[in-house]
């Protein structure tokens, strides 16, 4: 009889999932290769500000870093509602990472034209659809950094990988959502800015479930979602670990993770 061992339930509020998610793409071996011989674009997002931290303190680069001001649009509670709203504090540029080196950038289209076949675009999103293919909100009539970045990614053949937590499933095709959406397309006022979505099936998305499986020899399997009273947004993970010393690494991780404060938008 086989006798299994090593099994626990880890239950990740959105900043946690964050955390982790941008650890497991650090530890990446593309990532490891592009920060030291290539190029890495990190564009706005909350999720990518949790993964530039991380970029900073495998660099040694020391930098007061407010997670809030890397960010353009935001879902954020506003009076009676939750919206779709823009970053009304500081927005700070966007960031590359050239052969180890920070630069910021001044104009994401420009730079991305320079890059090559083993550098690295990274791009978070808003939805991650039942195909496992992403999507972004733009409400700017451009179509924002995906909207002016797809076609030269594409055309070039750019890997582009999306952090996004399992709290951004829904339930439908992003290919057929983006028909419906659209600035035009929304009856106003809208709850927020009325906004298009931007599927990118081009993009490998990685979730909490491959952070585990990139930082340990474990499954890792998504088994609920949700919570009240502050635990709303959580994601439970399932995380099968067969060595006792590799389970004693993952609750040592986790410890740490589980200390991680919450992530606080600029509102104002």
């Amino acid at each position: 009889m086989i006798i299994l061992k090593n099994r626990i339930i880890f239950t990740l509020n959105p900043s946690q999932s964050r955390r982790l998610i941008a650890k497991g793409i650090v530890a990446l071996p593309e990532i490891q290769h592009a920060l030291e011989d290539g190029k890495i674009f990190v564009s706005r997002g909350s999720t990518n500000a949790y993964v530039l931290e991380e970029l900073y303190a495998l660099k040694n680069i020391q930098e007061n870093f407010n997670k809030g001001d890397y960010n353009a649009g935001q879902i954020v509670p506003r009076e009676n509602t939750m919206s779709l709203w823009v970053n009304k504090g500081e927005r700070k540029q966007e960031v590359m990472f050239s052969k180890g080196e920070k630069i910021d950038v001044e104009d994401h289209v420009k730079t991305i034209e320079k890059f090559n076949q083993n550098d690295i675009f990274i791009k978070g999103a808003n939805a991650l659809d039942i195909k496992g293919v992403p999507a972004v909100l733009a409400a700017g009539r451009g179509g924002g950094t995906i909207g002016r970045a797809q076609g030269t990614l594409q055309a070039k053949g750019i890997e582009v990988i999306c952090p996004i937590g399992l709290e951004k499933m829904i339930l439908g095709n992003v290919l057929e959502l983006q028909q419906l959406m659209g600035v035009n397309n929304l009856d106003k006022p809208a709850q927020g800015l009325p906004c298009g979505l931007i599927p990118m099936p081009f993009a490998s998305t990685f979730t909490e479930i491959d952070a585990f499986e990139t930082l340990f020899e474990c499954e890792a399997y998504h088994v609920a979602s949700g919570g009240v009273g502050g635990a709303e947004g959580s994601v439970s993970i399932l995380v099968d670990v067969f060595d006792d010393a590799e389970m004693k690494a993952v609750n040592q991780l986790m410890d740490k993770i589980m200390q991680e404060p919450v992530y606080k938008p600029n509102l104002d």
